[in-house]
């Protein structure tokens, strides 16, 4: 009897300290945008890996660097996001602590993205959110929203079609007192879940949580936490994208960052691919952290 292995992605997924990744399928290939995780004096631009089938990952190079933003503060590059609309990729970064929200363009989603409107596309703190962790979520009827927010405190707003401007008042839409960074939305069946991080990011006590509404402006109704700590694999594990795996009809991914055991450096961060499960009512399982990652799956 022949026995077929099933190559799968491994955990982590590449080589170095990166974290907060938003993965997408763009094209027939997958992407991967994640911020360098080291100090923030050296976090000064964002390089994007690549993926034909979640296993090998290729490392496409920086694909925007602040010294092109001249507002920028030229350190902090923190959690980007990325999104298409209109055959155009626009990336949403944060340009350093205090100095906005920044959105930049490309024809690929490899990039190279340049700064599309010379300013940050949100500089102040609306409702007292932090203008960090940029999350784009095109929604099915065409849609995008943009949603953002630390300091305990997350907004949300339409974008124009333009990607580069907001055609409303952000709103706030706070899911739980827990909510520290790092939101993230999807669409299943009708309904909005909408994730997001909690805890402190340095150590064991970061996680993810989610909860769902009928309304891309919530209110989300607290689900419970799919990200945790496991003290006999990894620690730290959060702050987290999730996709739908394409030709799929319900086989989903989390793709987030954790913290090796034998590491407390609190910059010592890895990319890791999980399954995500639905559950028959809707809710979503708690995540099994794991050293094998996923099975190889074509992005075409």
């Amino acid at each position: 009897m022949t026995v077929i292995e099933t190559r799968t992605s491994g955990n982590p997924l590449f080589p170095g300290w990166y974290a907060d990744p938003e993965i997408h399928c763009f094209g027939g290939r997958y992407y991967l945008y994640p911020t360098t995780s080291d100090i923030y004096s050296k976090q000064t631009s964002y390089e994007c890996w690549s993926s034909d089938d979640l296993t090998d990952w290729r490392n496409e190079g920086v694909i925007l660097d602040f010294k092109d933003v001249p507002w920028s503060t030229n350190f902090a590059a923190w959690a980007p996001s990325c999104a298409e609309k209109n055959g155009k990729y626009y990336f949403y970064f944060s340009a350093g602590d205090g100095a906005g929200l920044g959105v930049a363009v490309s024809d690929s989603p490899a990039g190279p993205f340049h700064d599309a409107i010379g300013r940050p596309i949100v500089g102040h703190y609306p409702h007292g959110a932090q203008p960090i962790d940029a999350h784009c979520f095109n929604d099915d009827d065409g849609q995008s929203y943009l949603y953002f927010g630390g300091h305990k405190k997350c907004v949300v707003a339409r974008l124009t079609p333009t990607m580069c401007a907001f055609n409303q008042d952000f709103q706030d839409i706070t899911p739980s007192p827990g909510y520290v960074e790092g939101p993230f939305m999807v669409k299943r069946r009708g309904l909005y879940y909408l994730m997001w991080s909690e805890g402190g990011w340095t150590d064991h006590t970061y996680m993810a949580a989610y909860g769902v509404s009928d309304n891309p402006f919530g209110p989300f109704e607290y689900g419970g936490k799919i990200l945790e700590n496991n003290p006999e694999i990894a620690s730290g594990a959060g702050h987290h994208s999730v996709l739908l795996l394409p030709g799929a009809e319900d086989d989903w991914v989390i793709c987030y960052h954790r913290r090796p055991l034998t590491e407390t450096d609190g910059n010592h961060r890895v990319v890791c691919l999980d399954k995500l499960e639905f559950r028959a009512d809707g809710t979503i399982a708690p995540v099994t952290l794991t050293n094998t990652g996923v099975p190889a799956h074509p992005a075409r």
